[in-house]
C-alpha cells in the first residue's frame, strides 16, 4: 500500500511525497484517511511558519481535521473493527499526569498532537492512533461531513467552559469555521439570542443561515455591553482588545482564537468593574462524542460550511486557494481518492 504525505517545509513550500507506511502497535489502529479539513492553524503554519510557540523548522505533514476507515486493528483493541467509519481525535496525551486524570487531558504537558510541528498530521493516506482516540460515526453521517468533528469539538469545548445560562445572549466575534461552529454549539447548549460579528459579508450571510439572530460588523454600537457570553473566534488582536467592552456586567468572555500578537492590551478597568469571567479555551477535552452526535442529528450543520472541495492530488492548490480567497472560503475539504 502506498502512503502519500503532504509535506510543509520552513520555506512555506508544500509537496506531496511518499512516506513510510505506519504499523499499528498493541492498542492502536491503522486508519485510511478519507477527508481532511484545512484548519486556520494549517494556514498559519503555511503562511507564517509558526502559530504561538510552534515553529516549522523541518518538513512535516500538517492536518488534524480528519475522518477515515479502519484498515487494520492492532492487538488488544476491544471496540473498533476493521471497516469501521471513524473520526480521529488528534491529541495523544500521557494519560497519567494530574490533568489527564482529572479529564483535562488537553492541558497535558506531554501532549503529542498530530500536525503540531514537527509531529506529522493527517494530510496523508494512512495514520495510526490509539483505539480510544477514534470514534465510530453513524451511517447517516458522511465521511466528508464527519471530518468537521474536530472544529465542532473546539466549539463544544468553548461553550462548555462558558457555562451558558439558558436563554443567554451570546456574541460570537469572528464568523469563520470556528465561529460558525460556536454559534451552532451555543444554540444547541441552550443559548438564546446569538450575535455574529465579522468583516466578511459572505461569512455573515452563512451565519444567518446557521441561526444567527443578528449580524454586525466590528465596532457596531449595538455590540456595547450586549453579551452575557462573548466568544473570541477571530484570532484577532483588535477583536481581543474589544471583548471586555462588549460583554455585559457579570458576563463571561471565552478566548478561543489565537491573536496575531502574543501580548494584547486589555481594558482591565472594565474587566474589574464589570466583574467578568475570562476563560481561555484550548482545543478540547471529552467533546468528540457530542461533536459526532450533533453533526449527525443536525444540531451542528456541516453542509452549510464546506465551501470548497479538492482531491488529495490538488492539496497544494487547496492550500493556495484557502490562503488567497478568505472572502469566499469558509471550510476547504481535501478528499483522498
Amino acid at each position: 500500500m502506498l502512503n502519500r504525505g503532504l509535506f510543509l517545509d520552513a520555506d512555506h513550500n508544500l509537496q506531496i511525497k511518499e512516506m513510510p507506511m505506519p504499523e499499528p502497535k498493541a492498542g492502536e489502529v491503522l486508519i485510511k484517511v478519507v477527508a481532511n479539513g484545512i484548519c486556520g492553524s494549517d494556514i498559519h503554519f503555511y503562511k507564517d511558519g509558526r502559530l504561538g510557540n510552534h515553529l516549522v523548522t523541518t518538513p512535516y505533514v500538517p492536518g488534524h481535521e480528519s475522518s477515515g476507515i479502519i484498515a487494520e486493528v492492532g492487538k488488544n483493541c476491544k471496540h473498533i473493527r476493521e471497516g469501521d467509519r471513524v473520526v480521529l481525535e488528534p491529541g495523544v496525551s500521557c494519560g497519567s499526569c494530574k490533568l489527564c486524570k482529572e479529564g483535562r487531558y488537553n492541558m497535558c504537558a506531554d501532549m503529542h498532537f498530530l500536525s503540531a510541528p514537527p509531529i506529522n498530521g493527517t494530510f496523508c493516506d494512512y495514520v495510526t492512533l490509539p483505539e480510544h482516540l477514534v470514534f465510530p460515526i453513524p451511517d447517516a453521517l458522511s465521511l466528508e461531513h464527519a471530518a468537521l468533528a474536530e472544529p465542532a469539538a473546539v466549539a463544544i469545548h468553548a461553550v462548555t467552559l462558558a457555562q451558558v445560562p439558558l436563554g443567554a445572549t451570546g456574541i460570537i466575534v469572528g464568523a469563520g469555521p470556528i465561529g460558525l461552529m460556536t454559534l451552532q454549539a451555543f444554540k444547541a447548549a441552550g443559548g438564546g439570542k446569538a450575535i455574529c460579528v465579522d468583516f466578511m459579508d459572505n461569512n455573515l450571510r452563512i451565519a444567518q443561515t446557521l441561526g444567527a439572530d443578528l449580524i454586525c460588523k466590528p465596532g457596531d454600537k449595538a455590540l456595547a455591553d450586549a453579551g452575557d457570553v462573548v466568544f473570541e473566534c477571530a484570532g484577532s488582536t483588535k477583536a481581543t482588545e474589544s471583548l471586555f467592552e462588549i460583554a455585559k456586567r457579570g458576563g463571561t468572555v471565552v478566548q478561543v482564537g489565537w491573536p496575531e500578537d502574543i501580548s494584547v492590551p486589555l481594558d482591565i478597568a472594565s474587566f474589574i468593574e464589570k466583574e467578568l469571567r475570562y476563560a481561555g479555551s484550548f482545543r478540547y477535552a471529552n467533546a468528540y462524542d457530542a461533536a459526532v452526535t450533533w453533526l449527525a442529528d443536525g444540531r451542528i450543520k456541516a453542509d452549510g460550511m464546506i465551501t470548497h472541495t479538492f482531491s488529495f492530488e490538488e492539496a497544494v492548490k487547496a492550500f493556495e486557494w484557502t490562503t488567497n480567497n478568505p472572502e469566499v472560503t469558509v471550510k476547504t475539504l481535501v478528499v483522498n481518492q
